[in-house]
């Protein structure tokens, strides 16, 4: 008979826990569509979706939401599955992340590997400051059948941490590809690669240095910055720095030169403020990396760019429209 009860006190306990996760979690899906591709998934109970799109974390942010109770937000981001390789991406993603938020052992970030709803995907934590606040960072990177997505979730470091922490991987766990469009996948590639701009490459025995991406954003005191994203390659035998570009390239609207700029302080664009950091990387021979040099916008009128005749010859000014 004791048994019994204990059998049946068990049942009561689970059920209550079952419940408790399912009101954890708000009954309504959220969903969203980028490149092609629709998701969904439901957030924590309490939190709100952001109207519009959020650039405040990437340039491109299609979904992000937030805690109305504590300080924590959600980001997510994503690319085509072909884009990323899962081939070594758990440790070197833990690596990248131990450099980025100057952690001294990659071993003291938490990683694992698990499936979501049947789809390969990792998970890290790490402990951080946003918005000016300590907060616990989850990362999940999620390979779906046509996406790939990154979830980043910031929670407050506060008493309540813990729980939210499994009521995130509770909310996580209902993410899901829902259906994809070739053809509106075809047609936002075709439009991101407007907004980016043409490629321009410039190359002598030395380096070479090619445009990959150009946004407008909202940089110190307020003042409009025209962001040149681009890949830096070492082609000399000595170490040289992504900063030569500052050297070698003027930019110009209605004739005259634009100053450099540069980010507000504490500013969420992560991956922009990752970017600059790079400036001073000294790049080896061979190497290359990814880097980004602001320049402060007099209006929007387009801007021009002309290169170090000494260093590249014959190599024309270009024109760069600047984006909305």
């Amino acid at each position: 008979m004791k048994k019994r009860k204990a059998f049946y006190l068990a049942i009561i306990v689970v059920v209550f826990f079952l419940s408790g996760c399912g009101q954890s979690l708000d009954k309504k899906k959220q969903a969203f569509t980028d490149r092609g591709i629709s998701y969904e998934l439901q957030l924590p109970s309490g939190w709100k979706v952001d109207k519009g799109t959020n650039d405040e974390y990437s340039l491109h942010t299609p979904f992000s939401a937030e805690d109305t109770k504590s300080n924590s937000y959600l980001f997510i981001i994503t690319a085509p599955v072909m884009e990323v390789d899962r081939k070594e991406f758990g440790e070197q993603t833990r690596e990248k992340l131990k450099e980025r938020y100057k952690y001294k052992k990659a071993k003291d970030i938490y990683m694992k590997e698990l499936k979501i709803n049947n789809n390969p995907a990792y998970k890290y934590t790490l402990n951080t400051i946003y918005n000016e606040k300590s907060v616990w960072a989850h990362f999940y990177y999620i390979w779906t059948e046509h996406g790939f997505v990154q979830l980043t979730f910031y929670s407050a470091d506060d008493n309540s941490y813990k729980k939210r922490s499994e009521i995130i991987d509770a909310s996580v766990g209902t993410f899901k590809e829902v259906s994809y469009d070739k053809e509106n996948a075809e047609k936002d590639e075709e439009e991101q690669k407007k907004e980016e701009g043409d490629v321009i490459t410039i190359e002598n025995d030395e380096i070479k240095m090619e445009t990959t991406a150009v946004r407008q954003l909202t940089g110190a005191n307020h003042k409009k910055l025209l962001a040149i994203r681009y890949t830096f390659t070492n082609l000399s035998t000595k170490p040289m720095q992504p900063s030569v570009w500052k050297d070698l390239v003027t930019a110009k609207q209605n004739d005259k030169a634009l100053s450099f700029g540069s980010l507000p302080e504490g500013t969420s664009l992560l991956d922009v403020k990752d970017l600059m950091s790079t400036q001073t990387k000294e790049v080896k021979e061979g190497e290359s990396v990814e880097s980004v040099v602001l320049y402060e916008l007099s209006d929007q009128s387009t801007v021009e760019l002309s290169f170090s005749q000494e260093a590249f010859s014959g190599q024309g000014p270009t024109r760069v429209v600047v984006p909305k």
